[in-house]
């Protein structure tokens, strides 16, 4: 039987000093015919040049800047792979990372979506801890596993892309986050696995996009809200885990808009989230400080 071909789709943004390691890592995985696009998302810099210049059969696809969501699903549209690898233009693949994830592709074809461990690194090394230790993931492939630790980094996994046509491509509306709301959407249809080594490096510098605490906080509440219920169906017995949880993302969230709403001057507002806060945790100190601070500032928007 002729193996399954896989497509690789790469985000770019101002990507230039980082995407030949990231094109380089997807072809020492010894992938036979790989189709690999280059999803350029309003890059400033000579990103496109060096696509254009790096050969091996990588296509260009060029876009106003539209994020990231937006550029996998121009990905998704333009290519026919039967499965689906992502890899982010800072990141960089280990060399068997696709070998083992295939192999559970292979032996089991109800396995939807396969992910993997990775370890981050910036210019001072790789970091010691792997990626599911510093998110706790036990190795448990469930949906209430996606909402405890969100563990599933997008550029190690592969999936297929039969299960798409279920469950619906990236919700680019989403500035951050579109990515754990699809693997939300394929764990509660399907089946997902991990391989529990580090086959991806996620490299870390000042233009990470989760660096925005604020946005980030904000996105978070809105994709496990959409899923809380779901999950709870799918896993009765973590209700009370998964509500807690939820709870707490809330609650930091509201602290992170009503600081910063209360330093753009405008208290009135800040305290309702503090508020707000002070319902999802009685008894923190914390929000009722910032709550009793709002009252103190002069302005009253």
């Amino acid at each position: 039987m002729k193996p399954a071909r896989i497509s690789v789709i790469i985000p770019a943004f101002n990507a230039e000093r980082f995407l030949a390691e990231a094109l380089d890592s997807v072809f020492a995985q010894g992938i036979d015919d790989p189709e690999v696009v280059v999803v350029d998302d309003g890059s400033t810099d000579q990103t496109a040049s060096l696509v254009r210049r790096y050969g091996r059969g990588v296509r260009l696809l060029a876009q106003t800047s539209s994020g990231s969501g937006a550029a996998r699903n121009a990905g998704l549209m333009s290519t026919t792979g039967d499965l689906v690898a992502f890899l982010d233009a800072d990141d960089v693949w280990v060399a068997e990372k696709t070998a083992q994830q295939l192999v559970i592709l292979e032996e089991d074809p109800e396995v939807a979506l396969v992910f993997s461990d990775l370890a981050g690194f910036d210019e001072k090394g790789t970091r010691p801890a792997t990626w599911f230790a510093e998110c706790g993931f036990d190795g448990r492939c469930v949906p209430s596993a996606i909402f405890l630790h969100d563990m599933i980094m997008t550029s190690s996994v592969i999936l297929r892309r039969s299960c798409l046509r279920k469950v619906g491509t990236f919700d680019a509306s989403l500035p951050i986050g579109q990515d754990t709301d699809l693997w939300f959407r394929i764990a509660l249809s399907g089946k997902v696995a991990a391989v529990p080594r580090p086959l991806t490096r996620y490299r870390h510098h000042a233009g990470n996009t989760t660096r925005d605490q604020r946005l980030l906080a904000r996105c978070v509440v809105e994709v496990w809200s959409r899923h809380m219920q779901r999950c709870i169906e799918a896993e009765p017995a973590m209700r009370g885990r998964l509500q807690r949880d939820f709870n707490a993302k809330l609650r930091h969230h509201l602290m992170l808009e009503g600081c910063a709403i209360l330093k753009e001057g405008r208290p009135k507002e800040a305290r309702k989230h503090f508020a707000r806060a002070i319902g999802c945790a009685p008894l923190d100190p914390r929000a009722w400080g910032f709550w009793l601070a709002s009252l103190g500032r002069g302005a009253t928007r």
